[in-house]
C-alpha cells in the first residue's frame, strides 16, 4: 500500500523566497499539533478556501502523490 505525507515548506519572509524549514507529516492533524492550528484551518488554507494569516503567511503545503 503506498501512502500520501503532507510537506510543510517554512519561509524567512512573507514572499516565500528563502526556505527556513521543510518538515512532513503523516496527516494534516500531526502538522497543526505542530505549528498550533487547528486542522480545518489547514485544510481549508491547502485548498485556497481562506487568505493565510499569521503563521500561514510564511508557509506553503503540499501533498505527495502515490504512484
Amino acid at each position: 500500500m503506498k501512502k500520501n505525507y503532507w510537506y510543510l515548506y517554512l519561509f524567512e519572509d512573507e514572499e516565500k523566497t528563502e526556505i527556513f524549514k521543510v518538515m512532513k507529516f503523516n496527516t494534516i492533524s500531526e502538522m497543526s499539533n505542530c505549528i498550533q492550528l487547528k486542522p480545518n484551518i489547514l485544510s481549508n488554507f491547502f485548498h485556497g478556501l481562506i487568505k493565510p494569516r499569521g503563521v500561514l503567511k510564511y508557509c506553503m503545503i503540499y501533498q505527495s502523490i502515490p504512484l
